[in-house]
């Protein structure tokens, strides 16, 4: 179940939201936008090179909920908050915790040592930070692990966008701005094509399992796990921060635990949705709510696709849709939330038959009779 953009406008999150992105992006701009103005050239070719790659990052979480896509507009959120709260505002955060650590420990401990030490604390803090935002936005939203995960690892995916775009500028002016198009596919090869897969997305999608497990059922237990989970996010970000096994060529190896991580806890979050799923498919049919074999129909996005070209254009068609989306929506409200409503389940029970009479009565195929 979505939360309409009016909706979303009453609740006070959505103004933090808009805010922190909005200085976010404020302090990123004063931060490398004399560069983008100064090698324009570099800028654009970097932007172009890596647009393609955030649209397909976002297609690709969405994509890897096992039933159904997360909503575009929850994913955009999550990838503004990373890309603009969380980047612009961890700029003068990152700063001052490497001046301390230079101030107490010494400059030469802080070139060595500093970015693993600061970047894995503010950066980790401020991307799940998103996640949190969301859940106070789109209560609905954030309902488990597995949400927690997909939404993480956008936050991460925005965060790790504007990063890369960064480093292109770095990249310009390190190699002496002479050639900037080459700086940038450089900096695209190793940041992107040898880099992407163990990156933000990575590591902030792991803290987002646990923070989305709590968010789901408040518990002692969650907690624990999810105070584990935010701290293992840390130690994945510091080691990959830390000067040990530098070079492009060792990159895979010293990037492997992160993305091992990852997907370990994707695929224990994602287990434990489809075990809910099940369980909950079975009640319903049981009691009378969903008919036999609805349940292979509504875990598969084939399936729905494919009854969808079976049914009549028109008002049978929508009917049958919002039919599939208020079962889905039935079954998930099982997995908790922010701001569980014990009522919820029974209104979608009841939207469920009068959809189904709706559509029994517009010449709907026997199947959903």
């Amino acid at each position: 179940m979505t939360v309409t953009r009016g909706a979303l406008a009453h609740r006070p999150a959505f103004w933090l939201w808009a805010a922190a992105c909005l200085l976010g992006a404020w302090i990123a701009v004063r931060g490398i936008g004399a560069h983008v103005a100064a090698f324009p050239g570099g800028a654009i070719a970097g932007a172009a090179l890596l647009a393609p790659t955030l649209a397909a990052g976002v297609w690709i979480l969405r994509r890897l909920h096992p039933v159904r896509s997360r909503p575009l507009g929850y994913a955009l959120i999550a990838v503004a908050w990373g890309g603009l709260a969380a980047f612009g505002t961890v700029l003068p955060a990152n700063a001052a915790f490497q001046a301390i650590i230079g101030k107490t420990a010494g400059p030469g401990f802080n070139a060595a040592w500093g970015a693993a030490i600061a970047a894995p604390v503010n950066e980790e803090i401020l991307k799940l930070l998103g996640v949190a935002t969301l859940a106070l936005m789109a209560p609905s939203a954030i309902r488990g692990p597995l949400d927690g995960w997909g939404y993480g690892a956008l936050s991460g995916l925005g965060f790790q966008f504007v990063e890369n775009f960064l480093y292109v500028l770095n990249t310009i002016v390190l190699t002496g701005a002479t050639q900037d198009a080459n700086a940038a596919f450089f900096s695209f090869g190793s940041r992107v094509v040898g880099g992407a897969w163990w990156s933000h997305w990575a590591m902030t999608a792991v803290g987002g399992a646990g923070l989305g497990l709590l968010i789901g059922r408040v518990s002692r237990a969650n907690l624990a796990i999810a105070v584990g989970a935010f701290v293992l996010t840390m130690a994945l970000h510091s080691w990959w921060d830390a000067p040990a096994l530098s070079g492009l060529a060792l990159m895979p190896v010293k990037g492997a635990p992160i993305l091992i991580a990852a997907v370990v806890t994707y695929r224990l979050a994602r287990r434990r949705y489809l075990s809910h799923f099940r369980r909950t498919v079975h009640a319903e049919t049981a009691s009378g709510v969903l008919v036999p074999g609805e349940g292979h129909v509504l875990a598969f996005r084939k399936w729905r696709r494919k009854e969808r070209w079976d049914v009549p254009a028109g008002e049978p068609r929508r009917l049958l849709a919002r039919l599939r989306t208020t079962e889905l929506d039935l079954i998930e409200d099982g997995l908790g939330g922010l701001e569980p409503d014990p009522r919820a389940a029974d209104r979608l029970r009841a939207d469920i038959r009068d959809l189904r009479h709706d559509l029994r009565a517009s010449a709907a195929p026997p199947r959903v009779a």
